[in-house]
């Protein structure tokens, strides 16, 4: 290996490669020195240097501009992959290090992280290209609306990504200000082989049949949405990680409402997903330091959420300030329900 790097470095300055590079895609000296900011005898002093290194002419020069040899057309794909060999260093210290660009905390909801956040997050990587002046860093923590909150307050994360039911009244802190990132329906989830007669079509439909609650949060907004349609839920398992919520529902376990976003990037089969108008939706919303909304880190991270299939996004977003496996018979939800009581309690 150590033959490699020097009979490299026998060729000569590893400078000259690039700086023969810049001119080949300028077209002359001239303008390459003037991209580069260089004076154009000291360019030509460079290639006259690298030519005698190489023992090759690699340009004709012409009235118009330069030509390039045949030596000089393979030397050009040599300087482009050294260039992007530099470069690619670059970026590759900037992402793991935080390097050249603010390295943004985030903290959101789990059905967020691992949706849109995290498609966002890799849209942002993969438009990181060679020739950004700098790339930004970001960590990423998963927390309920409260905590993140705490952490904001505390100086802990960055960005905060919160929801509320429309219902509600939307999250304030003081010196921040809200994002509106979109509107994320709640659809009502029931094991298929309930509803293969498509009778469920309210949550009034299921008040007899068992519940999977979410988060504090979503338990709560759940609650207060089946005592509006008449009935106190029974709840019998717990879970705030989505994809256990519709591995319950499609064994049969209970019903449950789940944002519709959980379900975009994550789906179980043997669920019915029943648009229900009564369980209405969560506005999901990003929470930022009035110091940080002109920050181009932030700008590139909601113009990625904004741009991808992530909720129903609102065309203008608005930026508000805070102030101070299944039986063979088909079961009704009636004979469901006393099929399941008859298999037991699990919590979750």
């Amino acid at each position: 290996m150590a033959n490699l790097f020097e009979q490299a470095l026998d060729v000569g300055d590893p400078k000259r490669l690039l700086i023969f590079g810049a001119i080949a895609e300028a077209g002359s000296i001239g303008a390459a020195a003037r991209e580069l900011g260089w004076s154009q005898p000291a360019l030509s002093q460079h290639m006259t240097a690298f030519e005698k290194d190489l023992g090759v002419i690699l340009f004709d020069r012409t009235p118009r501009g330069i030509r390039l040899t045949t030596a000089g057309q393979l030397a050009r794909i040599r300087a482009a992959e050294v260039a992007a060999s530099v470069t690619g260093l670059r970026g590759d210290l900037a992402k793991a290090f935080g390097l050249g660009g603010r390295n943004v905390r985030l903290a959101g909801f789990p059905s967020f992280v691992i949706g849109p956040l995290a498609a966002a997050l890799g849209r942002l990587e993969a438009d990181a290209g060679s020739e950004a002046p700098q790339h930004h860093s970001y960590e990423v923590a998963e927390a309920e609306p409260p905590e993140a909150m705490a952490m904001l307050e505390d100086g802990a994360i960055d960005i905060a990504f919160l929801f509320h039911h429309e219902d509600e009244a939307p999250p304030e802190i003081s010196g921040h200000i809200t994002v509106e990132l979109g509107t994320d329906h709640l659809d009502l989830l029931v094991p298929e082989r309930w509803n293969r007669a498509g009778q469920i079509q309210h949550l009034s439909d299921v008040a007899d049949l068992p519940w999977i609650m979410g988060c504090v949060r979503c338990r709560s907004t759940a609650e207060r949405l089946c005592r509006r349609a008449g009935f106190e839920p029974r709840t019998r398992h717990i879970t705030d990680n989505p994809g256990a919520i519709q591995s319950l529902v499609s064994n049969g376990l209970g019903v449950a409402l789940l944002p519709r976003s959980a379900r975009r990037y994550s789906q179980v089969a043997g669920i019915d997903s029943i648009v229900v108008a009564e369980a209405g939706a969560r506005r999901v919303t990003a929470m930022i330091p009035d110091g940080l909304t002109a920050a181009s880190e932030v700008e590139d991270l909601l113009t990625a959420l904004r741009s991808g299939e992530t909720t129903e996004t609102p065309a203008t977003p608005e930026i508000t300030p805070s102030t101070p496996t299944a039986p063979e018979k088909t079961p009704s939800p009636a004979t469901a329900n006393s099929i399941i009581d008859s298999a037991g309690h699990t919590e979750c």
